[in-house]
């Protein structure tokens, strides 16, 4: 799946809220709103498809609560755990799930409506955002500098 046009970039705090993602909101040639992962402040894989907003309304309406990332496990193709976990904390950014008063370990789904319409006010005023290219169907990761190992020699034996 290919987006059309993307509406929206942002960022919010991964679920740790130790490092920042960055994630797109488009629309794809049917006009069906889709979001993707975009980068990953913290280093690890991730997967930067496409997924239908639909899609991910659909698995919060039909889960046992309460939920959690896992909520939305089998949505993407790829095969990176990290790319769930940075969709929901996504989601969690954008006021589709918050945290559940008693148990802030766990979420509960909120009314999608007003993101909607954020989005599609977005999509009817013609916010076309341009971003550098990002790999559809890729494994990305995006990470911390490498810290250099000290050469360790052998010792000499005498």
């Amino acid at each position: 799946m290919k987006a059309k046009r993307i509406v929206k970039a942002s960022e919010c705090l991964n679920l740790s809220a130790k490092y920042k993602i960055k994630f797109h909101i488009g629309i794809d040639e049917q006009g069906a709103i889709i979001i993707r992962v975009a980068e990953n402040e913290g280093g690890g894989y991730f997967s930067p498809e496409w997924v239908k907003l639909q899609t991910i309304l659909d698995k919060l309406d039909g889960a046992k609560t309460p939920l959690t990332s896992f909520t939305l496990q089998g949505i993407t193709e790829g095969k990176s755990s990290n790319t769930i976990g940075f969709l929901w904390a996504a989601i969690y950014s954008l006021g589709l799930v918050e945290r559940d008063i008693d148990n802030p370990r766990v979420y509960v789904s909120c009314d999608p409506k007003p993101v909607i319409e954020t989005i599609d006010a977005l999509i009817k005023s013609g916010t076309d955002i341009k971003v550098d290219h990002i790999p559809d169907g890729r494994k990305t990761v995006t990470s911390k500098p490498e810290l250099t190992k000290k050469s360790s020699s052998p010792k000499s034996s005498q």
